[in-house]
């Protein structure tokens, strides 16, 4: 499984911004390939072991306020490599969340689109210090409004089953 941690370059941030209002905004991620092998991920890192390409988040959806659903696409042109590292990055460009990948998780780029759909969860971080900056993503949001609806639905129709058959057992 992999694993995800926050830096200590974004703790520093983190502390910085809880004084001030402002918040961390995320708007980056990169792959690596960490010189072909699967590592552990140290606080300290300021970067990733061997970054080989890096895209603006395309979309976010945000799931509570410290939990950010993020989507990027790496093109079918880009050099194919291992990716055993994922690195988010703040406006500044500062390595502010680390995704490292076991051997068996490692998958491969180059010749398709490869999808980043990760969510961020910065459970011990304040409400709305760390964002994801990119614009929403209104199908993912739409589907998620369209599969309630039809939740509520069926449950109003189980509903009104039970009391039809209750009605016709008296």
């Amino acid at each position: 499984m992999p694993t995800t941690i926050l830096t200590d370059t974004a703790e520093d941030k983190l502390l910085l911004a809880a004084g001030s209002g402002a918040q961390v905004a995320i708007t980056q991620v990169a792959l690596g390939d960490a010189n072909g092998a699967s590592y552990v991920g140290d606080f300290a890192q300021t970067a990733l072991r061997n970054e080989r390409i890096r895209v603006p988040i395309e979309t976010r959806h945000i799931i509570d306020p410290n939990a950010w659903r993020v989507r990027a696409e790496f093109g079918a042109d880009t050099v194919a490599f291992d990716v055993r590292e994922a690195g988010f990055y703040d406006e500044d460009g500062d390595l502010i969340a680390l995704c490292t990948f076991p051997a068996e998780e490692v998958r491969r780029t180059g010749g398709i689109v490869y999808l980043i759909d990760h969510v961020l969860s910065f459970s011990r971080v304040a409400d709305g210090l760390i964002i994801a900056d990119a614009p929403d993503d209104d199908l993912f949001d739409l589907s998620v409004t369209v599969a309630l609806a039809l939740a509520n639905l069926q449950v109003e129709q189980l509903r009104q089953a039970d009391l039809i058959d209750s009605l016709l057992d008296q």
